[in-house]
This record gives structure tokens, C-alpha cells and sequence, in this order.
């Protein structure tokens, strides 16, 4: 069978959609391919000129769209529709985190077919044989959502959790040109021993946890490198850090094969020096600390951690330099205007290091989306339209903290102001031997400085609105402006939340 996956676009307005490897939809396109289908894969964020008419040859009988909550809602909608208008017959099948939340609502959709719950692999597989072949109920495939003759929806049982990634085929990165994206990512595990209220891995998981085993991270790793050329990998997962006998053993495992591959992840909780010593020795060159905020009455509102062992694991990062960017969201329901001070105090004391700084937005199937609601703090969207700017009118129009606006406006103002040059200070007083890098690995340094300045111009038109100037023109005359806003930048470093992968 032809199957044809679709990432659809992110953009909304006049703000382009950013890019974000797309991992999900290649392991999803390597159990298809195992399965003798022929697949093909569409980024729309990177191939922004590409239209369904350009899949009219290829005949894909069944096509699957990755959707989250947010913008690209729009895209996917109105894509489905023209590929049924273009392919009578072809069957559209959507996934991911906002089909999974709301499969019924999805399914009102006319030209919408069939809704996954949950992980994609098994249950798109086991559809694709359905539609070929009928040799199983459409009634019998776990984790499907679809259509009775009436059009009204009706949800399978749920597939149950798969504990052995390893079980699974290596991601198809063939179907993509792997050296377009800015971050190559392996996902190596699913579902997380936190319940952050804030996050919706337990309901997607079902709060179960597995992980790729070490050594089948160092083989992905090096199919990337030598196949591909890849230099260094962003492993998503909260568990890769998470589970300290794998990560020991997947850093040993690296540092008897002496590459010169580097690598960063997500840091969730504490890590003992130790640990972090072996990190910094097998290629860890920096981590996206999630520290969500200085508060320690929020930290325990938001059912997560401790203050204390996230800044004894900064100074174990920075001491083995390892660069730590912190994330931090501000504007959390009950946030009082002495929980945002605390969080700014405790920049101040960790130096003012790197930080991402992003205002909090509710997502479905999480407990604090449901306490909004359930406190009148913002309306549940009705329809499946009304869900597209759902995450910018939280981010720009809503304030369900105690904190004033202004306050906050402030704090923002001064993180786009000193976005760039709060890095590089804190390089030069904590690991200015990142600097040799320069003379050492020329090619990976001006790199580095290059998204550093691109990152930095983009916050600066976003903050100014000023893309009208002389300045504005000339930077995107040279490349160096107009593929991602501001906001998308952030969301790309830290490999987006909520809505998308956390």
C-alpha cells in the first residue's frame, strides 16, 4: 500500500512555522516500511512550497497527519480536506497528541476517517493491513478510533503499552534530508516517572515508562553518523537521563568508541556529580535544565522536584562544563507576584546563566488544564477550529496568575534584551575554554555563533516590530531572519511542550 505522512504546518498569521525533527513520523514510516508499504513523507515546515497536488502521481491510498494542539490544527484540516477532493477513496488518519485527547471531536470532521490514541506504530500498521487486505475487524484494531455507518465515532480499546523499544524497526531517516534540520533527534524512551501537573506524557503513556536499550542508541547514533554525517544528537525522552544504569552504560559504551560525536538531552530532576563527570567525558556538551521555576511552593503546586537539587545539579553541569540552559515558564494559575520574584532571584544566584523563559499555556489531557477550566480560568475550546490559536491567545491574551502584566512584560523584555549577551558573558566567566573551539573546531563554532546571532536577532524584531527597517532587510537578505519568530526559536531549543513532545 502507498501511504503518504504529513506534517503539517506550524505557521499562523504571519509567523512561519519552525521545524522540528520530525522522530515520531520516521519510527512511525519504519514499521510501515517493515511491513512492505510504500511511504513517503512530507515536512510542511520545510517544504513550505509543497501542495497536495503534488502527491496526485503517487496515489497514496491512506494518509496520516502528525497534529498538536495549536496552529498546525489548520494546516492538517484543510490539507485533509483537498487530498479527499484530489484522491477519491483515500483514507485520512490522524495522530499524535491532540487526536489522542480528542478523537471524537476529530472524528465530526468530514474529511477525517480514523483517529489514533496513543503510540502510532502498531495501530497505523495494523490499519494499513485492515484497508489492503480485510483480514482483521476494524472493531478489533486497539487504539483506533472511527466512524460507525451513522458517522458517529467509536473508540476501540485502548492498545496496551509497548515495553521493549528495541522491538521496534530504526527510524526510515532515508524518507527525509536529515541535513535540513537544525537538531537531530533520537527519542529514546516513553512516558516519564514524573506527574508533572503541566504535562501530558502520563495520560498519553497511560503512565507507563520503557526505554531503548543502551546499545541500541550508540547503533541509531552511528547509522547518523556515517550514513549521514551527523556531528550531534539531541536525545528527547525525559528517561534518557532519567535512568542512571543506562546512562552510564550508553556513555561507556561511547567512550570506548573514542568519537568525536557530541550530544545534549533534557535534565528533569537531580544528578550527583558522578554522573555528570561521566556525561561531560562521553560527548554531553550541554542540557536543557527544566527547573519550570524558582519556587518551591509552585515546584510542589506543579507536583515536581525540589529547588534545591536543581541548582546543586547547575554548578555539577557548569564545574564540568557542561553549558546548563535553564527553562522557565512564568504566569502559572496561583503564581503570586513572591513565587515570580523567586524565580528571578534564582537566575541572580545561579549568575545569570542561559535561560529559556516562556509564558505557561494549559494543554489538553494535562491536571492543570482541567483545574483552569474547572476554576473559570479560561473556556474550553468548542471545535476543532477553535483549538488552532488556542496556545498564542493563552500566551497573549490571558494572565491566569496573580502576577500584573506589566511585571511580567518586564521580565520578558529583559530576556529578549540580554538574550545573546547573557551567553556569551556567562561562557566567559564559567568556561571560556569554549571559546578554543574556534581555533580547535572552527566549522562547529561559528555555527554555533551564527544561531546564537540568529536566535538573538529574531527576539529583537519580535520584541521592536520592526520589519519594516533597514536592519530587518538586510538580515534577511542574508539568511539570517524570516524561518522562525521568537517564540518558535525557544519552542525549537526546547524541543516544544504541552502541545508537542515534551
Amino acid at each position: 500500500m502507498k501511504i503518504l505522512l504529513v506534517i503539517p504546518s506550524r505557521s499562523y498569521g504571519n509567523m512561519p512555522g519552525y521545524t522540528k525533527f520530525p522522530d515520531e513520523m520516521l519510527s512511525i514510516g519504519g514499521m510501515l516500511e517493515s511491513r512492505g508499504h510504500e511511504i513517503r513523507l512530507i515536512d510542511c515546515n520545510l517544504d513550505k512550497n509543497s501542495q497536495p497536488a503534488d502527491f496526485v502521481e503517487f496515489a497514496p491510498e491512506l494518509i496520516g497527519f502528525g497534529v498538536a494542539t495549536g496552529p498546525n490544527i489548520a494546516s492538517a484540516l484543510s490539507q485533509s480536506a483537498e487530498y479527499k477532493k484530489l484522491l477519491p477513496g483515500v483514507k485520512i488518519v490522524w495522530g499524535f497528541r491532540h487526536a489522542s485527547a480528542y478523537p471524537a471531536e476529530v472524528l465530526a470532521e468530514p474529511c477525517i476517517d480514523y483517529a489514533i490514541i496513543g503510540a502510532g506504530e502498531f495501530t497505523i500498521a495494523e490499519l494499513a493491513e485492515y484497508l489492503q487486505n480485510g483480514t482483521c475487524e476494524i472493531a478489533s484494531i486497539k487504539g483506533l478510533a472511527y466512524k460507525d455507518s451513522q458517522g458517529n465515532a467509536v473508540i476501540n480499546e485502548a492498545r496496551s503499552f509497548m515495553p521493549d523499544l528495541d522491538s521496534l524497526p530504526d527510524p526510515a531517516w532515508h524518507l527525509i534530508d536529515v541535513k535540513k534540520y537544525s537538531d537531530v533527534t533520537l527519542n529514546t524512551s516513553r512516558g516519564c516517572p514524573y506527574k508533572c501537573t503541566f504535562c501530558s506524557d502520563t495520560s498519553f503513556w497511560g503512565g507507563q515508562m520503557c526505554d531503548l536499550s543502551a546499545e541500541r542508541i550508540v547503533s541509531q547514533m552511528e547509522i547518523l553518523h556515517k550514513e549521514y554525517g551527523i556531528q550531534h544528537i539531541y536525545f528527547s525522552g525525559e528517561r534518557f537521563v532519567i535512568n542512571r544504569e543506562r546512562l552510564k552504560e550508553f556513555c561507556n559504551l561511547v567512550i570506548a568508541k573514542k568519537w568525536k560525536l557530541t550530544w545534549n538531552a533534557p535534565v528533569s530532576g537531580g544528578i550527583d556529580e558522578e554522573t555528570v563527570k561521566l556525561m561531560a567525558k562521553s560527548g554531553c556538551t550541554s542540557v536543557l535544565l527544566e527547573i519550570e521555576t524558582g519556587s518551591q511552593r509552585m515546584l510542589t503546586f506543579l507536583d515536581k522536584g525540589t529547588v534545591a537539587e536543581m541548582e546543586s545539579t547547575f554548578w555539577f553541569l557548569v564545574k564540568h562544563r557542561i553549558i546548563p540552559t535553564i527553562f522557565m515558564y512564568y504566569g502559572y494559575p496561583t503564581e503570586t507576584v513572591a513565587d515570580f520574584k523567586e524565580s528571578l532571584d534564582l537566575l541572580k544566584r545561579l549568575d545569570d546563566p542561559p535561560y529559556l523563559y516562556m509564558k505557561f499555556v494549559p494543554y489538553p489531557s494535562t491536571r492543570l488544564f482541567d483545574y483552569c477550566v474547572e476554576q473559570g480560568l479560561l473556556a474550553q475550546p468548542k471545535n476543532l477550529m477553535e483549538w488552532v490559536d488556542f496556545p498564542l491567545r493563552c500566551a497573549n491574551e490571558m494572565n491566569l496568575s496573580a502576577v500584573p502584566q506589566k511585571a511580567m512584560d518586564e521580565a520578558m523584555a529583559s530576556f529578549r534584551r540580554s538574550y545573546a549577551t547573557r551567553r556569551v558573558r556567562f561562557m566567559l566567566r564559567h568556561n571560556p575554554a569554549f571559546f578554543l573551539m574556534a581555533i580547535k573546531r572552527p566549522g562547529e563554532f561559528f555555527r554555533s555563533i551564527c544561531d546564537l546571532g540568529k536566535y538573538y536577532i529574531d527576539i529583537m524584531m519580535d520584541q521592536t516590530n520592526s520589519s519594516d527597517s533597514w536592519m530587518y532587510k538586510l538580515f534577511k537578505k542574508m539568511g539570517w531572519v524570516g524561518n522562525k519568530s521568537s517564540k518558535q526559536s525557544e519552542e525549537v531549543k526546547a524541543v516544544t511542550r504541552g502541545g508537542e513532545v515534551r
